[in-house]
């Protein structure tokens, strides 16, 4: 009776252990899958990026739009945009929108209107094929601005992330704006006035009338 009371213990050990292992390989399962799921809808494919550059010139108190990314009509998706990060460097005051532009792109212009039918705020937009990111540049006084990659935080089905897109970057020299001036030829007028040659025409009118005048009373 006493060995046999033993075995008892000896044998439940085992099955305590091999429960436990099972625990533990639901729970490192079940982790893997979440993580997998979050890796998953936290990866959306890239966007298109490509090394071209903008440089160019503005006036200070004038907007400049600067096409940063232009999808075609082979895009076949639809994001959903929550925001657009602009990575911008200036030593003056400088002003840099987002918009969307809506069935048109831009390269550089002071006038997006031909270009661009709609342009609209970029958060809560959604972007598809034939669309553009542009960026609506402004500075209050006469500055060099870089503008880096932009950064696009949005939703495709099931899946939301940050991807880079775009262009490579841009630079924008802000000058003051110089009306000109008009020089007048003081010269040519002088030289016109003094010329004794010339007599005034009325002039020459009222001589011709008194002349007449004087042969008719004679």
């Amino acid at each position: 009776m006493s060995s046999s009371s033993l075995e008892v213990p000896r044998r439940q050990r085992p099955e305590k252990r091999s429960q436990w292992w099972r625990v533990l390989v639901i729970v490192a399962t079940v982790a893997v899958a979440v993580g997998w799921l979050i890796w998953f809808l936290r990866t959306p494919d890239d966007l298109p990026t490509s090394s071209g550059t903008v440089d160019d010139v503005g006036v200070v108190g004038q907007e400049v739009y600067i096409g940063m990314l232009a999808v075609g009509d082979d895009f076949e998706r639809t994001i959903n945009i929550s925001d657009v990060e602009v990575d911008v460097t200036a030593d003056g005051e400088v002003d840099v929108e987002p918009m969307l532009c809506r069935g048109g792109s831009v390269s550089v212009t002071t006038d997006a209107a031909p270009f661009c039918p709609e342009l609209d705020p970029v958060e809560g937009a959604e972007l598809s094929d034939g669309d553009s990111i542009v960026l609506v540049v402004s500075a209050a006084e006469p500055t060099e601005v870089e503008i880096g990659r932009i950064e696009i935080s949005f939703r495709e089905g099931i899946k939301w992330g940050t991807k880079a897109a775009g262009i490579d970057g841009a630079t924008l020299t802000f000058v003051e704006h110089d009306p000109g001036t008009v020089v007048e030829d003081t010269e040519a007028d002088e030289s016109t006035s003094e010329r004794p040659d010339q007599e005034d025409p009325t002039d020459r009118e009222k001589k011709k009338e008194r002349k007449d005048r004087t042969g008719n009373n004679a």
